[in-house]
């Protein structure tokens, strides 16, 4: 995952700073290994543990679309639910007279209660081709997200990876307050691009109800935020960084390319194959 960003320095965030790739698999494996138990004693609707690989320590937890208009200094750094589903519908013409793939795109319409928001298989679409999106993309597989950890990752120790390890919620009803942002699972099922399968992926949102302030656009009663912005370890949203030193990189590359995760198997078009041909050609036999 190429981006740039400001340093990381959310202090809700619990840190674990780790010597070694096989730390982190033990740590990860005790925690499944928790939860199992939990779901075990109790069989309630447990989320599922969510995993995301930042090539380095210091970026923040941000959607592609937040790290867009920062980037390029866009004056406009809110959006409502209303304004992405516009900018949304603009570029729909383009995508289905152009691309090979043909997403179903949604009218706009959201109950009072809604927490999906509209043309969700589109915007997974999108996202997986670089469109800027209010999704942050997370993976049901360590392995997985210590690909994109490792794969950019650079042998300096102040660029140490980032292995983030989020649970929404333990089987309780989730507490929410109008007045904060809040992170919103969409779970894994939805008919889209074959990536989204192929990465075992999930997606959340982060945001606010415009309440009980009257926005002028009735539709604008919801508003994407930052995840960052949240209260994490409240009895919900649990989320742990594992720090990982990135001269690791070569052995964990080495072991998920034996597990057939590789640039080809996440994303399966021919430039991906070549990414995997040159890595095995040339960097991991020199």
């Amino acid at each position: 995952m190429n981006h740039e960003s400001e340093e990381n320095k959310n202090p809700l965030i619990k840190e674990v700073i780790l010597n070694n790739w096989e730390e982190f698999e033990e740590r990860v494996e005790n925690d499944i290994s928790t939860i199992l138990k939990f779901r075990d004693r109790d069989p309630v609707d447990f989320s599922n543990l969510l995993f995301r690989g930042q090539a380095n320590k210091s970026w923040k937890l941000e959607t592609t679309l937040e790290r867009y208009v920062r980037g390029r200094n866009v004056k406009k750094r809110e959006f409502s639910w209303f304004d992405y589903w516009k900018i949304l519908e603009s570029i729909k013409p383009s995508i289905n007279s152009l691309a090979t793939y043909k997403p179903d795109f949604e009218d706009f319409h959201i109950g009072p209660l809604s927490t999906r928001p509209p043309c969700y298989e589109f915007m997974i679409y999108i996202r997986h081709h670089g469109f800027p999106s209010p999704l942050l993309d997370w993976t049901r597989s360590p392995y997985v997200a210590a690909y994109f950890a490792f794969n950019d990752s650079k042998k300096d120790k102040d660029n140490d990876v980032a292995i983030y390890c989020y649970l929404e919620t333990v089987g309780q009803m989730k507490t929410t307050s109008p007045k904060r942002p809040q992170i919103k699972g969409l779970g894994p099922y939805a008919e889209t691009h074959k990536r989204h399968y192929q990465q075992q992926c999930e997606y959340t949102i982060c945001f606010t109800e415009n309440f009980p302030l009257k926005p002028k656009n009735p539709y604008d009663d919801k508003l994407y935020a930052f995840h960052e912005g949240v209260q994490f370890g409240a009895e919900q949203d649990f989320l742990k960084k594992y720090i990982i030193p990135s001269t690791e990189r070569k052995k964990v590359l080495r072991k998920l390319d034996l597990m057939n995760i590789n640039a080809f198997s996440l994303f399966g078009n021919e430039e991906s194959l070549m990414d995997t041909l040159a890595y095995r050609e040339i960097e991991n036999k020199r």
